[in-house]
């Protein structure tokens, strides 16, 4: 039976260079390729394959080799050195540390800091000037002079409207003194409305006489004259309170409360007479 070695290059049986006998189907029972009889020419191809081959395998070797020789002298090399450095426990860094520190973003989230609340400012205290509880005499002087004048346009008709007139000016002068004290003259107030009820000026009037009410509270004449004026303007509805204030204050006198003629429109009301009452004034008997 004929014999040759195995022409494939990659075969086992062709790199151990043995003569194989040549199956009845021709192929090589390691690797399955035909085989051909041996010859000179094949020979030749072949030892030349299967060199080239030996030599490929003897150099990959030799570089694997020397690739892991040198990996080790570097091992022991860094190993060596590592273990002449002194740091710090504190300052080491672990692997996983490592690991972890290139998932995290390059700088900290910033934190939101809570809104910072208003702070409501500090309002200074200014010290307030006393405020005179009395009148000044230059004050009281002018409202000597404004009756004066008051007391002439009721005597003669004449002169009444001068007379009032120079009666304002000095009501005039003396509110507006006070008010630069920081004072509220309700005695000016209230002769002031009277002027100006004698001179026709209703609204003006029923002004002062309400602010000389605010001004004073406790003054039962200032509620008297205020619930006359409504009573005479024909708003005797609006002169009960100022009536019942006045009475609470304590007027009493019975003789106006039933002669004055500027309560005619209020005496005619059934309340006028229960609040005299119910102050004990029976003054209407």
């Amino acid at each position: 039976m004929a014999r040759s070695k195995c022409k494939n290059v990659n075969c086992d049986a062709a790199m151990r260079s043995e003569f194989i006998e040549i199956p009845q189907d021709g192929k090589c029972p390691d690797c399955g390729k035909p085989m051909q009889p041996e010859g000179a020419s094949a020979n030749s191809a072949t030892d030349m394959a299967r060199k080239k081959r030996m030599q490929t395998l003897i150099i990959g070797g030799a570089v694997t080799l020397v690739i892991l020789v040198g990996g080790g002298l570097a091992w022991l090399l860094m190993g060596n050195n590592s273990s002449s450095v002194n740091v710090p426990e504190e300052n080491a860094i672990s692997m996983s540390e490592m690991i972890d520190a290139k998932s995290l973003p390059a700088s900290p989230p910033s934190v939101e800091t809570p809104p910072t609340l208003p702070v409501e400012p500090v309002e200074k205290v200014v010290p307030v000037a006393p405020v005179p509880t009395t009148t000044s005499l230059d004050s009281q002087e002018h409202i000597k002079q404004a009756m004066m004048y008051v007391t002439l346009a009721k005597a003669n008709p004449t002169t009444s409207t001068e007379n009032i007139k120079n009666a304002l000016a000095e009501f005039d002068v003396a509110v507006k003194q006070e008010e630069t004290q920081g004072h509220c003259f309700a005695k000016a107030y209230m002769n002031r409305g009277l002027a100006y009820w004698l001179d026709k000026k209703l609204n003006l009037a029923e002004k002062d006489l309400v602010k000389a009410s605010e001004c004073d509270a406790k003054d039962p004449i200032i509620f008297y004259n205020l619930a006359s004026y409504y009573s005479a303007t024909n708003k005797a509805d609006l002169a009960l309170d100022p009536l019942n204030k006045a009475l609470d204050l304590g007027f009493k006198d019975c003789d106006i409360l039933r002669k004055d003629s500027d309560l005619n429109n209020l005496r005619k009301m059934p309340e006028f007479k229960r609040a005299l009452e119910q102050h004990s004034l029976f003054c209407l008997k």
